[in-house]
């Protein structure tokens, strides 16, 4: 090889790294999460008002980015043409376009992009001062550019722009939070509002085995003694079973045509009409339909029309601004401690708060298990239904079934055995 081809080698490889650094730089500032890095900037950090200078200028950025890359790709490709005409003839030429196509899709496309969005934070700190340099440089050639790009812009419709998207809302909560700018009790009450479309019925409703309902065959003297040991104002009434709901019992109004018309007293007149949701149903929705309807308890149905259970304003509201307590209310905590390392938990509690309440990092793959709740864990680990003192063992967490409804698990007891630290006896 003559000194010419390979002086003209090392170019193209050169320019290959080249186009390479470009490509890392484009997807490194495209996933970076600004809102983040404008946080860091205000606190004085002198690397991320760099930084926030080029996202601030974003459309210069990528212009300028997108003229040195073609500068790069078609300078290597005509040298390496030139190369290869001379050395091996306009024959191998065509392969030469097919092999060098390939190596800067890979080489200079492909694999940086791919390691720039991983890595976007560092890779968008060290390339910053790089492409601020050219934006200057190239100063003219990217705005005549970006004027002729937003002329065509304006002939054609956009979508609405979106300034801030939900993630990095969080992430601007939680830098907030943790640099005491916002209370930590705000932080949670923004955090609750923007999951709070999210949640289903099913997520908050009360099952029907904790519902108190009435047989719409009940005599007046019946009805009156349920009501003594119950501390609802309105309670679903039901016919022959209860996936049969003909109507809700509001019970002041039973009491006042009680006391008034004892012998006389007609139970299904005093029935309101009931209100039927499908569990699937986002809570925001159900919310502005009960709201318009001027409805406090809805009956919550499964897929086949049978009873959930039921779901009240309160409860919806109470995901929005955490627990609500009224005077009638028994102040029983889902969690209690026994020890530093065991508790007793409710079945209805999610497994998440179990494992933080104990102290205990779950593994990376316990994915979904970390949105169950303690109840249906259980029964998907006991495989059957379990009997009192039965138990299994997840990692460091055992768990057994502590007290049983007939068939059902009212209360679990989770230990946690820590894993032995290195040198010592477990």
């Amino acid at each position: 090889m003559d000194p010419d081809s390979r002086l003209s080698w090392i170019i193209v490889i050169i320019l290959l790294f080249c186009a390479a650094l470009l490509a890392t730089t484009e997807t490194a500032l495209a996933s970076v999460k600004a809102p983040k890095i404008r946080a860091r900037a205000d606190k004085g950090d002198e690397r991320s008002k760099k930084l926030m200078y080029v996202l601030d200028n974003f459309d210069r950025a990528i212009t300028t980015i997108l003229i040195l890359t073609n500068i790069v790709h078609l300078s290597a490709a005509g040298i390496v043409t030139a190369v290869v005409s001379r050395t091996w003839g306009l024959g191998a030429v065509t392969i030469s376009t097919i092999i060098s196509t390939l190596v800067v899709f890979f080489v200079g496309e492909m694999l940086p992009k791919s390691i720039a969005k991983k890595y976007s934070e560092k890779l968008s700190y060290v390339t910053a001062p790089i492409i601020s340099v050219f934006m200057v440089l190239l100063k003219p050639f990217s705005l005549l550019l970006s004027k002729i790009g937003n002329l065509v812009a304006k002939m054609t419709k956009e979508d609405p722009e979106v300034s801030v998207t939900e993630e990095e809302l969080y992430d601007i909560i939680e830098d907030m939070t943790e640099a005491g700018t916002l209370e930590e009790k705000h932080g949670d009450l923004i955090s609750s509002a923007l999951q709070f479309g999210n949640i289903t019925v099913n997520s908050i409703l009360t099952s029907r085995m904790d519902v108190d309902m009435l047989d719409i065959e009940c005599s007046p003297e019946d009805i009156l003694e349920l009501i003594k040991g119950t501390r609802h104002s309105r309670i679903p009434v039901y016919e022959d079973t209860v996936d049969n709901i003909i109507g809700v019992l509001q019970i002041r109004k039973f009491v006042k045509e009680y006391l008034h018309n004892k012998e006389n007293l007609d139970v299904r007149a005093l029935l309101d009409e009931p209100f039927f949701v499908h569990s699937s149903m986002k809570i925001d929705d159900l919310l502005a339909r009960m709201s318009k309807q001027r409805m406090n308890m809805a009956v919550v149905t499964d897929s086949y029309g049978g009873t959930r259970g039921i779901v009240t304003v309160e409860d919806i509201l109470e995901e929005l601004v955490g627990e609500i307590w009224d005077e009638d209310d028994e102040v029983v905590e889902p969690i209690r401690l026994l020890d530093e390392f065991t508790c007793i938990c409710d079945d209805d509690v999610q497994v998440q708060d179990v494992f933080e309440f104990l102290g205990y990092e779950a593994p990376d793959e316990a994915g979904d298990l970390l949105n169950k709740v303690m109840g249906e864990w259980a029964y998907e680990s006991f495989g059957a239904i379990p009997k009192e003192g039965d138990s299994f063992t997840y990692n460091e967490i055992t768990v057994k079934a502590f007290k049983m409804d007939h068939n059902r698990i009212e209360t679990l007891c989770v230990k946690r055995t820590p894993a032995a630290e290195e040198g010592e006896e477990a």
